[in-house]
């Protein structure tokens, strides 16, 4: 309990930081589910929490009849508290039988509106947490904690995954958590680190087994070369890593009737890598519609961060910076490249907080004449970039209009010039109306209560800005280790 206590008041500024961003997701939530993903991940939940089944019940038409989650059983996980918490006080919306789109499973399950879409918003909020705590760990100030933290936590298209349902932010924080946990292991050396990188592995690989499984190279290089020691640790992580896709090939057995059934058809046009890397890369890195350096500008701050990392620190630079590379040239090569109905490049969402903590150690060693401006520049073009996406509604023309590769280079698919004119007007007139502000209490303003339903928002923006002010105000000292 002391060592706790120790822990929460040395990075006291961290959690304070962690806290606000929760404020803000809460406050900015939608409510609803946006995805065919999203709907048989939080179904598949239900299922297992209420049926103890793998099998929807009745089966979900959504061009063919579902009847069972193509997810990772990972993606389901993160619903089981809130499902076991409320369903006996608010039920779910039932699938209703025949082949016809269930718009209503979408927007009108009540249960989801309050226990499954706050869990996004805490998955996002931990997850900066330990952007920031990594960022001390690794010895440097906590100005470059407040940096990384903010950059990810409002600065890039985290903050608009927050409202989501996609299963991007779950590798993220198991990425982000694995690495933390592999550095205090190394500073510290107690072996429960070692179980906390273990458990990540697992989690990413239940929940994307690709993706999941880029973590074990990760965690093996951090493990075995700072010290050149024992391949114990690494082997745990291995054998972790095994476990997992062991669990995977059998899981899959029992939902879909075989080992290398993934849910969906692998190299097949539905999913494969045969995009050419002359367009996927271009597109992914520069289209206004799906470009990281739009979505998420402090990534030109990454090249300061590498340089400095790479002078002191040059394991832990070789996995932050070699991760986020190999996964965007992964995705960039993906078929379906655009990521689907979503907002900027998806698929590079679980590098997001790896690509933050680089980002926040090369703005505080940019030159004084650089250092005032730029990193609160390349802040804002990031929140910028996040207002149209946390206000509309994806669903409401959005994600037709810049579903393929050639229309995500215009000008118009930038979404802070784009989007806009797919909000017709501020309250719902009914509950999947798409062309209103897509904001948990402005949709929750069609009831009685009225306009009196934005106190909670106002309530959390104001609480969400007092903490971090807050942390602001405190006075700066040196990285603490505990």
């Amino acid at each position: 309990m002391r060592s706790i206590s120790a822990g929460i008041a040395a990075y006291r500024l961290e959690l304070t930081i962690a806290l606000g961003l929760l404020c803000l997701n809460l406050a900015v939530m939608s409510g609803h589910l946006a995805s065919i993903d999203g709907l048989v991940m939080w179904r598949q939940a239900i299922a297992l929490v209420h049926d103890h089944s793998f099998s929807l019940v009745p089966p979900i038409w959504w061009g063919s009849y579902l009847t069972s989650s193509s997810r990772g059983i990972g993606a389901s996980l993160q619903y089981f508290p809130g499902v076991f918490m409320f369903e006996g006080f608010v039920n779910p919306a039932a699938p209703q039988p025949g082949p016809h789109y269930q718009y209503a499973l979408l927007y009108g399950d009540r249960l989801y509106t309050i226990a499954g879409a706050p869990a996004w918003a805490v998955i996002t909020a931990a997850t900066a947490c330990f952007v920031g705590l990594t960022t001390r760990a690794l010895g440097f100030p906590r100005p470059a904690s407040l940096w990384a933290m903010a950059f990810y936590g409002i600065g890039s298209p985290a903050l608009a995954a927050s409202r989501g349902d996609t299963l991007q932010p779950l590798v993220a924080i198991s990425w982000m958590v694995g690495i933390f946990a592999c550095v205090r292991f190394n500073q510290t050396g107690a072996r429960r680190w070692l179980w906390v990188c273990a458990a990540s592995i697992v989690y990413g690989v239940l929940t994307r087994p690709l993706e999941g499984s880029f973590l074990l190279p990760g965690a093996v290089v951090l493990l075995v070369l700072p010290w050149r020691r024992a391949l114990g640790p690494a082997a745990l992580q291995v054998g972790a890593w095994a476990a997992a896709v062991v669990a995977t090939l059998l899981l899959n057995w029992e939902r879909f009737g075989s080992v290398l059934s993934f849910g969906y058809r692998l190299g097949t046009p539905e999913a494969s890598w045969t995009t050419p890397i002359w367009v996927g890369l271009p597109g992914a890195l520069v289209s206004p519609g799906r470009g990281v350096l739009w979505e998420f500008p402090a990534l030109f701050l990454a090249a300061s961060g590498t340089a400095v990392l790479w002078k002191s620190q040059r394991v832990i630079a070789l996995v932050l910076v070699g991760l986020p590379v190999v996964l965007f040239l992964e995705a960039c090569q993906f078929t379906d490249w655009v990521g689907g109905w979503d907002w900027g490049f998806r698929f590079f969402q679980p590098a997001l907080p790896l690509v933050a903590v680089v980002a926040g150690i090369g703005a505080i060693h940019l030159s004084p004449r650089w250092k005032l401006w730029l990193p609160a520049i390349l802040l804002a073009g990031g929140v910028l970039w996040n207002l149209p996406a946390i206000a509309t509604d994806i669903l409401g023309g959005y994600g037709a209009t810049y579903q393929d590769t050639w229309s995500n280079f215009r000008l118009d698919a930038y979404p802070p010039i784009g989007a806009w004119r797919f909000l017709h007007h501020i309250r719902p007139v009914e509950p999947s109306d798409a062309a209103a502000v897509d904001i948990i209490w402005f949709r929750a303003a069609r009831s009685a209560a009225g306009w009196a339903t934005l106190i909670p928002l106002v309530a959390l923006v104001v609480t969400s800005a007092t903490l971090w002010f807050s942390a602001l105000r405190s006075r700066v000292e040196p990285a603490a280790r505990v």
